[in-house]
């Protein structure tokens, strides 16, 4: 007995049709495991950056030294013109910021991972800038800086929509499994028995 001409051409048909979708979905899984290993890559780098002593030299600086120095109104008016970056070092910090928010804001970092690292650090450093950039702004305009503004602004919404972080909900915190008998069994099995002969 032999299949008709219709019903062969349906089974190539369907068969090809789960070979293509099949290494479709390997092709969409390859793109998402290359996506996570860039995304950890990126944020490696920017962990680096952020612990380089250089540049908590400059944060320190930020943090302690330059709202003394905003009082100055000699050193504001440096910010008019062009700038001296050994008079500024906090303009290092503004152009890091910059960069990581154009790299955040067109897909390069994963927003959510950045901004779980970093929200609360960001947007204090924003402030802590924000006299420098808004003097800066007075003669260069509001795209100065927009995108440390703009990472600055999605961490305030991260935290907003996270008051009481990003601890999963489906797992329990350490306090609450103390008291479980799974949890303290396991402890006690760990421990040297008392009754040696």
């Amino acid at each position: 007995m032999t299949l008709d001409y219709s019903l062969w051409n349906a089974i190539v048909s369907t068969v090809t049709l789960l070979v293509v979708a099949g290494a479709a979905f390997a092709a969409l899984r390859q793109i998402r495991q290359l996506r996570a290993q860039t995304t950890l890559a990126g944020l490696l780098k920017v962990l680096d950056d952020w612990r380089d002593p250089e540049f908590q030299r400059v944060m320190q600086y930020v943090r302690i030294e330059l709202p003394a120095k905003l009082r100055d109104p000699e050193f504001l008016a440096e910010l008019d013109g062009p700038i001296d970056a050994l008079r500024h070092p906090e303009i290092h910090i503004c152009s890091w910021y910059e960069q990581i928010g154009s790299y955040m804001k067109h897909g390069l970092l994963d927003e959510n991972v950045m901004l779980d690292v970093s929200s609360s650090s960001c947007y204090a450093t924003w402030q802590d800038l924000e006299p420098v950039i808004m003097r800066m702004r007075r003669t260069r305009g509001d795209a100065l800086y927009e995108n440390f503004e703009y990472m600055a602004a999605r961490g305030i919404l991260f935290q907003r929509a996270h008051p009481d972080g990003c601890y999963p909900s489906t797992v329990p915190r350490i306090a609450q499994l103390r008291d479980h008998p799974v949890y303290s069994q396991g402890l006690h099995e760990a421990e040297p028995s008392s009754d040696a002969s």
